[in-house]
């Protein structure tokens, strides 16, 4: 049984104060030894594991009854039926490295969890990434919430379609963006709103590249993505200078049985944004586990293809192939999507779901996007998306500071 038939996820990391607890511990004498081992013990994870075999729940129940913690099983596997059960793990990081210790004593595949376990928990826990962008440049993310700047070059973009008539005002508000704080500019040329009209190819190529050209020509050291799901696309983008793809189908768009956008990843070396997304909408969707396991698919054809783990960037899929509702659970749900241990994107500006939420048309939804940047950044997200990139910034200049003393960095004002 290979480990992603778990499909390990994370339901909340909302009692994690080991950060609390380890400064609490300093001001009051205790030994920095202890406050490293004790401050575990401050941090609490609702950890679920799906697809155990009845003997591996049973099994894992008692180990977790034995150190103290507690995990919630099917009532009728102690019986056998099911056959395989899904498995609610509740315990700190302190008691699961104990627990993670006894499993590697079994069988049925659990010190395949054991593993998978821990690595979540290091996951969890990471703040920086480095990703390559090639030509030896680094792309740093973490230590704050960053900007991507949306530069739409469509006529019917739902918020700001029609803005940039010429290749000039796009490179002007691109230039703009950057000094007013967007660390990456992101280049559509095609809507992709609900009931959008799809455009040719050479349209779309047509639209994107002159801007980037003379984008990096201005500003050859900004970070330039490409917002697209089709591989001829990217591959005119990146020989044009773009150094990331955006792909709203997370590289699982049902034309590209060939995993063309994948394969071209890994040609260039490039970052990937993975967005989720779904072909049809289920009101029955359960966000907790849908995302997750989309993002490791994503992985497993990113692998197959030669991109190396460390250039994906994860997004939350806000907007696509989710009810309001659920695109509200899948923002909710941001910080426990780190225990795939890789930055995560939140992109929801000026989108309807707000709309509905204030009752504000599209062009007066700068609060309520200010809103979720909040959480976004609270929640550990290492990127935002969003049309507005002066307000984005003053939001994040508060965030990001309240999220630096939740994981505990000093600040200093």
């Amino acid at each position: 049984m290979s480990g992603d038939d778990f499909n390990l996820t994370c339901l909340a990391v909302g009692g994690s104060c080991a950060a609390s607890v380890s400064r609490a511990m300093e001001r009051i004498g205790v030994s920095p030894y202890a406050c490293r081992h004790m401050s575990w013990k401050g941090d609490f994870f609702a950890l679920r594991a799906e697809n155990l075999r009845a003997p591996a729940a049973n099994i894992l129940k008692q180990e977790f009854l034995a150190k103290g913690a507690d995990a919630a099983v099917n009532s009728q596997v102690i019986l056998g039926q099911p056959e395989r059960s899904s498995v609610l793990m509740l315990a700190t990081a302190a008691q699961y490295g104990r627990i993670c210790r006894g499993l590697r004593r079994q069988q049925f595949g659990l010190p395949a969890l054991a593993d998978e376990i821990e690595q979540a928990l290091i996951n969890i826990r990471q703040e920086n990434w480095q990703l390559s962008l090639g030509g030896g440049r680094v792309l740093p993310l973490g230590g704050g919430c960053r900007i991507m700047g949306i530069l739409n070059l469509t006529p019917d973009s739902f918020s700001d379609g029609g803005s940039y008539a010429s290749v000039e005002q796009a490179v002007d508000r691109a230039l703009q963006m950057r000094a007013e704080g967007a660390y990456i500019i992101d280049v559509g040329g095609e809507s992709t709103r609900p009931g959008h009209q799809q455009i040719s190819i050479e349209e779309e190529i047509g639209r994107v590249v002159p801007v980037i050209r003379r984008l990096k020509a201005a500003a050859a050291d900004l970070p330039v993505s490409i917002d697209t799901y089709k591989p001829q696309v990217v591959a005119a983008a990146l020989a044009a200078g773009a150094d990331i793809i955006n792909d709203i189908w997370g590289l699982q768009y049902p034309a590209d049985e060939q995993h063309q956008m994948a394969a071209l990843a890994a040609e260039y070396g490039c970052p990937v944004v993975v967005m989720h997304n779904r072909d049809n909408i289920a009101s029955d969707l359960d966000v907790s586990g849908e995302l997750p396991r989309f993002f490791r698919q994503a992985r497993q054809i990113a692998r197959a293809a030669g991109v190396k783990d460390e250039q994906l960037i994860l997004d939350i899929g806000f907007g696509f192939g989710k009810t309001p509702e659920q695109n509200m659970q899948a923002l909710a749900y941001t910080a426990a999507l780190r225990i795939l241990g890789r930055p995560i994107l939140v992109a929801a500006s000026r989108k309807s779901t707000l709309g509905l939420l204030c009752g504000q048309p599209v062009d007066k939804r700068l609060l309520a996007t200010a809103a979720v940047t909040a959480q976004a950044a609270l929640a550990g997200a290492a990127l935002v998306r969003v049309h507005d990139v002066a307000a984005a910034a003053d939001v994040l200049a508060v965030s990001n500071a309240l999220y630096k003393i939740n994981i505990g960095e000093e600040l200093h004002i």
